[in-house]
């Protein structure tokens, strides 16, 4: 292990809305020449027991890692645990919450298209059978089958008029999400400070998440502008907080987001307190 080696600690598979399972993701690492990376799927640990036996088999440093919606003041915000340990049931709780709501907000929303364009059916819907590979989600891939949408922004434009779903929903506050990642021995991450749909304020934001517990903030990410990382590298320096990026990459789902870019060496971020394994 040395300080230039190379980082990426924000990365989905099969288990949310990526497109790789664990032993492509795996692959893909190492042929990129990454040396130490995390898996954060949306709301699930599903797939990180056997990305950490692929990893250890490559000799690569793993991280087990989560991506927690969360809500504030009407919008969604994403909290990373960074070294978390699956089998917490607090965790899995909380996990379990997030996905059986996002459940009920893909069903109201499709009922809810169902008014407004006649090839849509409920009924249909929930016989519909979701591959995981296609990234996305299910009712992202029926509407994309339905030749309504071919990107997730295409996505929500179908809402105009209605709402963001996603804002619909009321997660767990950001503070319980910290929480729970604290007992379940993880590290907890602001996640992507730059986010489109985060509060424009981003030092409000930061200052607030700070106050509610988050350990960390994503400092490098591919939606964070050069001053927004700037802000949060000498935040974290001030604030005595975890530092860490990643790339976000759902494999072939979210264009723009691919593996290892930004480019980042483990000297430039600080992983105190983060469980890794190394292979």
């Amino acid at each position: 292990m040395g300080d230039n080696l190379k980082v990426d600690l924000h990365l989905h598979t099969t288990a949310s809305d990526g497109t790789w399972g664990p032993e492509k993701l795996v692959s893909k690492i190492k042929n990129a020449g990454i040396g130490l990376f995390a898996v954060t799927d949306h709301d699930s640990t599903e797939n990180l027991t056997e990305v950490a036996g692929q990893a250890r088999e490559l000799d690569l440093g793993f991280i087990k890692g989560v991506e927690i919606n969360t809500s504030y003041q009407q919008r969604n915000y994403h909290i990373l645990g960074l070294g978390v340990d699956p089998a917490n049931h607090e965790l899995q709780a909380l996990l379990t919450m997030n996905r059986q709501l996002m459940e009920e907000k893909d069903d109201e929303s499709i009922r809810y298209l169902e008014g407004k364009y006649p090839g849509v059916s409920f009924s249909e819907y929930q016989v519909y059978m979701n591959h995981r590979e296609r990234g996305g989600w299910k009712a992202f891939n029926y509407l994309m089958d339905k030749q309504l949408c071919n990107s997730h922004q295409d996505f929500f434009r179908l809402f105009d008029g209605w709402g963001n779903p996603f804002e619909k929903l009321t997660f767990a506050a950001p503070g319980e999400a910290a929480a729970a990642i604290y007992l379940a021995g993880g590290v907890s991450i602001l996640a992507h400070p730059g986010a489109s749909f985060y509060d424009p304020d981003y030092q409000s934001l930061i200052l607030w998440m700070i106050g509610e517990g988050i350990q960390g903030i994503e400092c490098y990410h591919p939606e964070n502008s050069q001053e927004i990382t700037d802000y949060c590298l000498k935040t974290c320096e001030a604030n005595h907080l975890a530092i860490t990026g990643g790339s976000d990459c759902h494999g072939d789902f979210v264009a723009n987001r691919c593996l290892g870019y930004p480019d980042l060496a483990l000297s430039q971020l600080k992983l105190d307190g983060i469980a890794i394994n190394w292979g």
